[in-house]
């Protein structure tokens, strides 16, 4: 007999597991990243979330619960190819990366798949990193396979294991909360970059998933002061980084150079231009690299990165920091002309937040109005 469909959020059961700073237990009460996204998610569906009655269980038994028990949802899960076709999804969460991490003072690298197989490696059973080292041809009879991550991020504090393939900033995380000095170690293997989702058994009906999905897409949108929900639960939960790589500072100069000259040949549609996200105002190789453009009073006439927003007065928004950097690159420009101010912004492509300057750059239009033209790039550490 076939098990009723679960359409209503008050008869899912949450299951998560012990993964910092996205989902953990502390104080009795769990807590974390995924677990106020799934609060402010349920709330926009009416729902109110009984954090006591989460479900802390190891990640392959978790998992195993999600595929089989009616109701159930897991979280935080990536969505890899083999486990699309059996659950709901409901996501992104933030983009995670799996790494090999080490003490530096072994000075380990790491080129090959034969590479990993020369050093006790650590993971936790049935998780991504696991799969991917897998994949690569690692043996499993060579791996030392524990049920929580904590207990392996131990070893490798210990020296039991000389590298840990796991989340990376969980990594560092749980070996922060152990006293040590994360400076000591480092990751180096990346293994696979991912989104982590909410997977929701396949039972539970697709109108329950997609309501949920629009809850979560509710906790992107920015509020009245300009920072959304999501991005006040990142900074409650993460520190602010510095980015890997990003854009040289010559090419957002050129980029906003391009953009100026266009405004000045040809105003409206250079805006239009930017709204529909066209190349070079979004650059189509690199995203990340895109111009935005406001008037003199902070109104956003034209973003290529985020065209919805286009149209509305960011006077006073600030990044999650409380910095209202808008009205800085407007004040620069008036009073400058050009330059550059920094704050806190998120990054779409790895998840979390970052320090980000934006350069700007005052010219008049072919339609006589002042514009300011941005552009920005996420900072590396010096």
């Amino acid at each position: 007999m076939a098990l009723a469909e679960v359409a209503s959020a008050e008869d899912l059961v949450f299951i998560t597991e012990q993964f910092p700073p996205f989902n953990f237990e502390e104080d009795g009460m769990v807590q974390g990243i995924s677990v106020d996204l799934l609060e402010v998610a349920l709330s926009r569906m009416g729902t109110d979330l009984n954090r006591s009655e989460i479900q802390l269980l190891p990640w392959s038994e978790g998992y195993e619960r999600a595929l089989n028990e009616n109701g159930t949802v897991l979280f935080s899960t990536v969505r890899l190819p083999e486990r699309v076709e059996s659950f709901g999804w409901a996501g992104p969460i933030i983009t995670i990366k799996d790494v090999l991490v080490a003490r530096k003072e072994m000075g380990i690298e790491i080129n090959s798949p034969e590479d990993i197989s020369k050093y006790r490696v650590g993971a936790v059973n049935d998780d991504s990193a696991m799969i991917r080292l897998l994949d690569l041809g690692v043996r499993e009879e060579d791996l030392v396979v524990e049920e929580e991550a904590g207990d392996l991020v131990e070893m490798l504090l210990n020296g039991s294991i000389d590298l840990l393939a796991y989340e990376e900033i969980s990594t560092f995380d749980q070996l922060e909360e152990l006293g040590a000095d994360t400076s000591d170690y480092e990751a180096v293997c990346v293994l696979g970059v991912y989104d982590l989702y909410y997977t929701f058994n396949a039972n539970v009906s697709a109108s329950l998933v997609q309501a949920f999905q629009e809850g979560l897409n509710e906790t992107m949108k920015a509020g009245d002061d300009g920072v959304s929900e999501r991005q006040r639960i990142l900074y409650r939960h993460l520190s602010v980084r510095y980015s890997e790589e990003s854009v040289a500072e010559e090419q957002v100069v050129e980029l906003v150079d391009l953009t100026v000259a266009d405004l000045e040949e040809d105003a409206s549609g250079t805006l239009a231009k930017i709204d529909a996200g066209e190349h070079p105002y979004m650059d189509e190789e690199n995203p990340t690299l895109y111009v935005f453009v406001y008037d003199t009073k902070v109104n956003l006439v034209a973003d290529a990165g985020n065209p919805g927003l286009s149209g509305q007065n960011m006077s006073g928004k600030t990044d999650v920091s409380g910095k209202a950097f808008r009205d800085e690159l407007i004040a620069g420009a008036l009073n400058n002309g050009t330059g550059w101010v920094d704050y806190i912004w998120t990054s779409p492509a790895a998840g979390g937040l970052f320090y980000k300057t934006t350069y700007y750059r005052l010219v008049t239009g072919s339609d006589g109005v002042e514009y300011v033209v941005c552009g920005g790039r996420y900072r590396e550490a010096e």
